[in-house]
Parts: structure tokens; sequence; C-alpha cells
């Protein structure tokens, strides 16, 4: 126990098993180095190093072959077939199956016993048959030290990064003296500076703490916004905002990382929509906030209207959230950091990872260097990864809603004052809100993450199609400016379909995470730039045109998503408590049903 006032700074959680299973990994170590000199000794023994398919698959299997560093004593010895007591398994005969189940999403990912036990208005804190109070507890926690957390994070992120758009609509485009296309070229230099920033997490994520890490780089990136205010001209505003997003470049990732290692599958849309509830927050406050200083501080100590919200937003808002970080970051359930967490919930966090097959840390032996050769062909030699990253490339560049389209059409308004075009510009965010929370509870709720995300395109590509023809009444151009923020709806889903990919190896899912986003990011850095020109303004018809044609592909390839992830779940059927065999295949039930399991209610059970 930590005594005295560091028992009020985040440390390490270690649990009385964790203290066993230590001391049982040195005198394992320690006989293994006596052995191994002894074999250096007499010089009978050869060294053979393990390569090429080899490696591969130990890596892709890592989550039967590699243990979490803080797994409890009395699980050290694993099942040779990878069972797991106390669980239940169900037996399912693939006799018969229908067309139709290509469609249900957790047909291999969840057992019936793990479907039953959750009553459909239980969806956000389910109580399964296996879930103890603690469990209860633990989610409420998550919610507010983590979930709520990203919200405010990613909150603080939005609004900087939309007070650029208002910033430049009231005043700053006269006093930097911004003409042409210098409005969208200042954007893609700050997103070329968050891509490069992002590559070193491959190596960071899965090795150091992130309460210390992301409250870190949330000071770089709050000392860089307030240095905003005091830019004298544009190549000088430029380079404070290619540092500051650079600083940026931890949050999305790292987020992502950590509520995939907390939440389960049926859990984590929910969650990743408080965090894009931030992004939303932060366009809906943005504007409202530049109008009120606009009005209220314009000229006030003789500063611009503009220049004060980029010391508000740094001073007021970005400066609380590292504080908040430092203390609220949880860690990881295997390296827990917590406060707030007590000894059984940080238990029940790591219980529920195990039942859902998930390994979310590792210990620091147990990872290759970042360039290994096997690591990189298991990320980039697997189909699987380049389905995800067109998926995540799709889902970055039909987002119209995020053009700045939407504000540059009011203020092309001339009856519209600067105050009047900052109020109305949160309109599509606020909507954005709710079109959010519909998709990923949704997803939740009816476990059908496809279903929505195909639902949110089909949207999506209805406004487009009105901003591309864009002689329509002006309700009609108003309805599609309204709607594009279903754009942003399915990307709870996308990242939730992302994490369980990836849940067998926290290396490779560092590596693959950032990988497939700096691919799909830097695409983000290019292409506006060619599709939403400032000097088409308001009409921007290429940039609806590009927007319809990624949101398409995004509609479509989230079936070919599906079949991916099916067939991988299918791979992973026993570990996620199936035991499969098809009677019309002349297959039966394996042999080791009998001799290692025994029936109860209706499942499978490993006998003591």
């Amino acid at each position: 126990m930590v005594a005295g006032w560091k028992r009020f700074i985040p440390h390490l959680r270690v649990l009385p098993e964790d203290l066993e299973l230590n001391d049982d990994t040195q005198e394992s170590s320690v006989n293994q180095d006596s052995s191994t000199e002894i074999e250096e000794q007499d010089k009978t023994v050869e060294r053979v190093e393990v390569k090429g398919d080899a490696d591969v698959q130990d890596l892709e299997k890592s989550s039967q072959s590699s243990e979490a560093p803080c797994k409890s004593p009395s699980n050290l010895e694993s099942h040779p077939l990878g069972l797991q007591r106390d669980y239940p398994y169900e037996l399912r005969d693939e006799s018969g199956r229908k067309w139709w189940k290509y469609f249900d999403e957790y047909e291999y990912r969840l057992n019936k016993e793990y479907k039953k036990s959750r009553k459909w208005y239980e969806f956000l804190y389910p109580n399964h048959a296996t879930q103890t109070k603690a469990e209860r507890t633990l989610l409420y926690k998550l919610d507010v030290i983590l979930a709520f957390y990203f919200l405010v994070l990613n909150w603080s992120k939005s609004l900087d990064t939309n007070n650029y758009t208002n910033a430049y609509v009231s005043g700053m485009q006269q006093d930097l003296h911004m003409k042409g296309n210098d409005y969208i070229n200042t954007s893609t230099i700050t997103n070329v500076g968050s891509i490069v920033l992002q590559l070193p997490f491959m190596y960071i994520l899965p090795r150091f703490p992130a309460h210390i890490v992301l409250p870190v780089m949330d000071l770089g990136w709050t000392w860089f916004t307030f240095a905003c205010y005091r830019a004298n001209n544009l190549r000088e505003f430029r380079g404070y905002r290619f540092i500051e997003f650079s600083f940026g470049a931890a949050y999305y990732p790292m987020s992502q990382y950590l509520l995939g290692t907390w939440y389960a599958p049926d859990e984590i849309s929910s969650r990743v929509a408080l965090f894009f509830a931030g992004q939303m927050l932060g366009g809906i406050t943005s504007g409202l906030l530049q109008s009120r200083i606009f009005r209220s501080l314009n000229g006030t100590n003789g500063i611009a209207g503009w220049r004060w919200m980029f010391i508000i937003d740094s001073m007021a808002i970005s400066l609380p959230t590292v504080i908040m970080g430092f203390f609220l970051i949880p860690g990881i359930p295997s390296k827990c950091y917590s406060l707030f967490l007590t000894d059984d919930e940080i238990r029940a966090a790591r219980n529920r990872n195990k039942r859902t097959g998930i390994t979310d840390g590792l210990d620091k032996r147990q990872l290759k260097p970042l360039w290994d050769r096997g690591i990189w062909k298991t990320v980039l030699f697997t189909s699987t990864f380049w389905v995800l990253v067109v998926f995540d490339t799709c889902s970055w560049n039909n987002m119209t809603a995020f053009s700045g389209s939407y504000t540059l059409w009011l203020n092309s308004n001339k009856s519209y004052s600067v105050e009047k075009v900052n109020n109305y510009s949160v309109l599509p965010a606020c909507l954005g809100l709710a079109y959010v929370f519909f998709c990923a509870f949704g997803a939740d709720l009816f476990r059908c993450k496809w279903g929505f995300m195909v639902f949110s395109q089909v949207m999506n590509t209805i406004s487009c199609a009105i901003l591309i023809k864009w002689d329509v009444s002006n309700s009609t151009k108003w309805y599609a400016f309204l709607t594009t923020y279903f754009s942003v709806a399915a990307s709870p889903s996308l990242w939730s379909f992302i994490n369980d990919f990836l849940r067998f190896n926290p290396q490779v899912k560092a590596v693959t995470w950032i990988a497939i986003y700096s691919i799909s990011q830097s695409t983000y850095a290019w292409i506006p730039k060619l599709a939403w020109p400032t000097t088409d303004a308001p009409r921007f018809k290429r940039g609806y045109v590009v927007s319809i044609v990624f949101g398409t592909i995004y509609l479509l390839w989230t079936f070919v998503v599906l079949f991916f992830y099916k067939r991988n779940e299918k791979k992973h059927a026993l570990g996620n408590g199936i035991i499969l065999y098809n009677s019309d295949k002349g297959e039966e039930p394996p042999a080791w049903l009998e001799t290692e399991m025994e029936e109860r209610n209706g499942f499978y059970y490993l006998k003591e």
C-alpha cells in the first residue's frame, strides 16, 4: 500500500496476486538462467532463432500464448486447449445455417449464454450471469473517469480546431492578410504535423503509462494554442499551429487504445460516442464563444476578438484538461494507475477482458523491438490491415461536416453579421450530437454496428447529392447542411470494429492502429486541398462530389469489413465460448468434450 501524501498521486496498483506472480516469475527466471549457464558451459545445446511464419503465427495468437503481466496465479497453468475455468461454452451445430446469419454480426463473437444474460434495457450497464457487483460499479466509474475525460479532452481539442474557422470569419483573415487558398493550405500544414508525430506512438503506446504521456502532450498543445494569439503574420501562425497539432497527435490513437482495454465489444460504441460528443460540443461552443468574445472583448487591451479566443481556449479550457488527465486516466487493467478503482473492480476488469478475449498489455520483457520483422509482416501482409485502411480512409474523406463549407456559406450571405454567422454555425454540430448517439447507442443496443453505419452513410450521400445540385429551395439546402454530421455518426462503430479486430496483441494493436490512422489521415492532408479549395466558396461542388464518392464506398465497404470480421471471429470461436461443428459435413462434437467438459444448464464447463 502507498502511504502518506503519495496515495493522492497515481501509482501502479499492485494486487496481492501480482506479488505472488512476480515471485513465481522471478524464481522461474532464476532457474532458467541457471539452466542456460550449464548449457553454455557444456556447449551441448544450440540456440535456434525462430523466424518467418512462426514469428507471425506467434504474434497473431498472442492472446493464447502471451500472458498479461497481472494475471492471477491460479490461472498460470493454462489448459492445453486454451479453455477457461468457470466459463460457459456453447456447443453449436452449423448444420442448416441460414444465409441471413451472415448479417448477424455477433454470431461467432458472443455465445448464447452471454447474449441471454443481458436484458435489452441494460445495454449500457449489462448484468450478465457471471458479473459481480464490482463489475457494475466498475462500469459506472469508468464512464466518469475515462469516457467523460475523453469527452472533455476531445471537446477541448475540437474547440481549438473549430476556432480556426470561426477566427477566420471574425477578423483573422484581414489581420493576417490571408487570401486565395490560404485557409485550406493552413489546415493542410497543421494536419501534416499531427501525422508526423503520431508515428513514435507505435513504440510509446504499449510501453509507457498513458496518464503521463497524454497530459505531457496535452500541455504542449495548450502552450502553442496560447501562442497562436500573438501571431503577427500568416507564416508565424502556421508555425504555431503545426507544432500545436504535432502535440495533438497522441489523443486520437491513445484514447481508442485505452477504451478498447476497458470496455466489452457490445459496450464500446456508446463510449466512443462520448468521445465524438466532445467533438460535436467543440463545434457548438466554438461558434458561441467566438460570438460572445467578439461582442464583449474585441479591442479590449488592444487585442482583437479572434485573438482572445485562443487565449481563453488555452488557459481556461485546455490547461484544466492537462491536470484532469494526470489524475483520471487509469492506465490499463493489467497495469492500473487509478486512484478511484478498488482492488475488486480492477480484478473485475481483468476478468471481463479474459471473458471477452481481450489482451490489454504485455510485460516489457515480452515486447519485441519495433523494427522486428515479424511485427511488420503481421501488420502489413495481412488482408485485414488493408481492409481497415480503406475503411478508415473513407471515413476521413467523406466528412462534409468538417470542411468548413457551411460556415463559409453563411459568411457569403451579407445579410448575416459576424455574430450571426458564429451563432448559426453551431446548428449542424448540435444535431450531430443526436446523430452520433442514435447510431452508436443503436449499435450497442441491437448489437449491429454495420446496420447503423450503412444508415448513416445513406443519409450522408443524400445531403451531398442535394448540395451538388445546389440550385434547390433554401429550405432544402438548409436540410442538407443540417444533416452533414451523419458523415461522423458512423465513426464510433468504425473504431469499435478496429478495436475488436486488434484485441489479441497490444504491440501489434499499437503499430496497426497508428499505421491505419496515419495512412488514412495522410490522405486527409491533401484530398481536402484538392476538393475544398477556398476559392470555390460558397458552393464547393468538387468537395461534395468527393464526399459522396467516399461515402458510397464507405457504405459498400461496410459489408466487406463484416465479412472479414465474421471470418476472423469464426477462427476464434472457441476463445469466444463457442464449440463449432457441422454435422452436414460429417463432423461430430470434439472427443475432448466428453473427457474434459461437463454439461450444466445447457452449457459446457471445464471439469474441476
